[in-house]
């Protein structure tokens, strides 16, 4: 191998490499603004429970933050009833 190869070859894997992470970073940010708005559900709606739902007064830490991750999931939703 010639020398002048050598630096060609380094100078190509640090551009690749740094396009690749480039490349990683930018498919994340997606990813970080859902997380970053389902953070946020889960800390307003634990409060409002903690807060102003009475019934749930009584229920200890962990299953309030349950009910919370199930309303920011959308696994609760206030049902619709039909009349016949």
């Amino acid at each position: 191998m010639s020398q002048n190869k050598s630096p060609n070859i380094i100078k190509y894997c640090v551009i690749t490499s740094t396009t690749a992470i480039v490349l990683i970073f930018i498919s994340l940010i997606p990813i970080s603004k859902k997380a970053f708005y389902w953070n946020q559900c889960f800390k307003k709606t634990f409060k409002w429970i903690d807060k102003y739902e009475m019934e749930l007064k009584n229920w200890d830490k962990a299953s309030k933050e349950s009910i919370a991750v199930a309303v920011c999931n959308g696994a609760v939703y206030e049902p619709k009833f039909k009349k016949k």
